[in-house]
C-alpha cells in the first residue's frame, strides 16, 4: 500500500491546489515565493532562491487561512518538531491527506501524524508579505482586524 502523504503524492495534490485555488502553476507559485523573499526571523541559513519555501510554512498557511483559501474538507494545522521548530500545512482530518505548499523545503519524507490547530492571532509581517505577493486579502465575512492595547494587529474570527 502506498503512503498517501509521500512527498510525491503531496506534490501532486499541491499542483492541483495551486491551479484550482491560486490559479498558478508550480513554477509560478515558486516564482512568487522567491519574490516574497526570505522570511523575517526564520530559515536563517536555509532560504534561497533555490529553496524559496524554507521558513515560510507558517506565513503561507496563515495567509491561506485568513483569506479563506483552505480547500473544502481540509483544515490548517501545524506541529512541533523534535528540534523545537514547527511546520504548518493543511490536512483532511477524515482521509488524513495532506496539502503542504512548502514541502519543497524538505530534504526527506515528513511525518504528518501529530498535528494541532492552534494559530496565533497576530498579523505578522511574514503573513502580510504572502498576502501581498499572492494578491490575497483577509476574508472579512469570517475574520476581523483588531488592534490590541500594544498596537499589534490581530486577526480574529467573528
Amino acid at each position: 500500500m502506498s503512503n498517501i502523504n509521500s512527498r510525491r503524492e503531496i506534490e501532486k495534490r499541491n499542483e492541483i491546489f495551486f491551479k484550482e485555488t491560486l490559479n498558478l502553476s508550480l513554477e509560478e507559485y515558486l516564482k512568487k515565493m522567491i519574490s516574497a523573499g526570505k522570511p523575517k526571523k526564520y530559515a536563517h541559513n536555509h532560504w534561497s532562491e533555490q529553496n524559496p519555501t524554507a521558513g515560510r510554512c507558517g506565513s503561507v498557511i496563515g495567509a491561506l487561512r485568513i483569506s479563506n483559501k483552505i480547500p473544502a474538507g481540509y483544515i490548517p494545522c501545524g506541529q512541533k518538531e523534535a528540534d523545537g521548530g514547527s511546520h504548518f500545512y493543511m490536512i483532511n482530518p477524515k482521509t488524513k491527506e495532506v496539502i503542504d505548499p512548502t514541502v519543497y523545503q524538505m530534504n526527506k519524507e515528513y511525518d504528518y501524524d501529530n498535528y494541532h490547530t492552534r494559530f496565533l492571532p497576530q498579523l505578522s509581517s511574514n503573513v502580510s508579505d504572502i498576502l501581498s505577493e499572492f494578491n490575497l486579502s483577509i476574508d472579512i465575512l469570517i475574520f476581523e482586524k483588531r488592534i490590541d492595547k500594544r498596537g499589534v494587529t490581530l486577526i480574529c474570527k467573528k
